[in-house]
């Protein structure tokens, strides 16, 4: 912490901090946009929840098979060779995509860049399902 403290200073920190939590905000807002996707809890500082929404919108399928197209969607963001890296949970039996935003370079453009990733590979995969 010390080291951290040295290299921002106090008001730095800050503005870090708050920084971070801005793009935050600004990928929930792209999430909530796109129809095919659900914020599916209330952004926690720099952390967005979210999945592809409930497939019955899209030809019907049961909570497994969203799971397994949350997961698939998932390991194809991560393996996109440009694209971001994001971490997943499960809560309450539903998969999850998680997307912290805190990596120390993080500017807007990457956060935009990563959404286009997700919309990208949820628009491959639902073409293939």
């Amino acid at each position: 912490m010390w080291l951290v403290l040295r290299c921002y200073g106090i008001q730095g920190l800050r503005d870090h901090i708050r920084s971070h939590v801005r793009m935050a905000e600004a990928f929930e807002k792209m999430v909530k946009a796109d129809e095919r996707f659900k914020v599916v809890t209330d952004r926690k500082f720099a952390l967005v929840c979210f999945r592809l929404r409930s497939q019955d919108k899209f030809g019907g399928a049961d909570k497994q098979a969203a799971n397994r197209l949350n997961r698939r969607l998932l390991e194809e963001v991560n393996a996109a060779t440009s694209g971001p890296y994001m971490s997943s949970a499960t809560v309450g039996g539903m998969f999850i995509l998680r997307c912290a935003i805190g990596s120390t370079l993080t500017e807007e453009h990457h956060v935009s860049d990563a959404w286009k990733v997700v919309q990208d590979q949820a628009t491959i995969i639902l073409r293939n399902n």
